[in-house]
C-alpha cells in the first residue's frame, strides 16, 4: 500500500481554496489541482509499503510532542521549470520539523529536504513568469491548532489519488 504523513489542513483553509483560489488557479496554471479533501501539509512520504510494522514506534516518537498551532499564507513552487505549486506554511515550521524527524526517526528513515507546504497544483505544462502569476493569487493568512498526526493510505485512480485515514497519531494536550 502507497503511505505518507501528513496534517489536515482546516476547514478554513478548504473553503478559501475551493472559493477563492481554485477558480483563478484554474484560469492561470495547466495542471491536476489536488482535490479540497485531500489538501494536506506532508510530513513524510513512504511510497509502496508492504509491512506496517512502525506504528508503535511512531506513537513512541510523537508522545512528548504538544499542539501547535501552524499558519499557511503565500505561495511558492517546486521544480525549474516549476512543477508543483504550493501554499507556503509561514509559522510553526520548527514543530513541524521536530514531528518530521521524530517520525523519519521511528519508521528509519533520513528526509533532508524537508519543506512543509500545502500542495496545490502538479503542473503539466511549463509557466512562464510564473512569480507574476502568483503574485495575483489572492492572499490570506490561516492558522489552526495541530491535534494529531496522520498517516494515510493513497489509492491512485484515473481520477487522482483517494487518501483515507490509516491511523491518527493524537498530539498531546495543551
Amino acid at each position: 500500500m502507497r503511505l505518507f504523513f501528513g496534517i489536515p489542513v482546516s476547514e478554513d483553509v478548504k473553503a478559501f481554496y475551493v472559493n477563492s483560489l481554485k477558480p483563478k488557479l484554474e484560469a492561470s496554471f495547466t495542471g491536476k489541482l489536488v482535490e479540497e479533501e485531500n489538501l494536506h501539509i506532508t510530513m513524510l512520504f513512504l511510497g509502496e509499503v508492504e509491512k506496517v510494522d512502525f506504528l508503535d514506534r511512531v506513537r513512541d516518537h510523537l508522545q512528548s510532542i504538544t499542539r501547535f498551532e501552524v499558519a499557511v499564507g503565500g505561495y511558492g513552487y517546486f521544480g525549474r521549470p516549476p512543477r508543483v505549486l504550493f501554499m507556503d506554511v509561514i509559522r510553526g515550521i520548527d514543530r513541524l520539523t521536530a514531528i518530521h524527524d521524530a517520525i523519519c526517526s521511528a519508521v528509519g528513515l533520513n528526509d533532508p529536504r524537508f519543506s512543509p507546504h500545502v500542495t496545490l497544483v502538479r503542473l503539466k505544462k511549463s509557466v512562464r513568469d510564473i512569480d507574476t502569476l502568483l503574485g495575483l493569487m489572492p492572499v490570506e493568512e490561516f492558522s489552526w491548532l495541530v491535534p494529531s498526526v496522520v498517516l494515510y493510505e493513497s489509492k491512485l485512480t484515473s481520477k487522482g489519488p483517494i487518501y483515507s485515514v490509516f491511523e491518527e497519531f493524537p498530539l498531546k494536550a495543551l
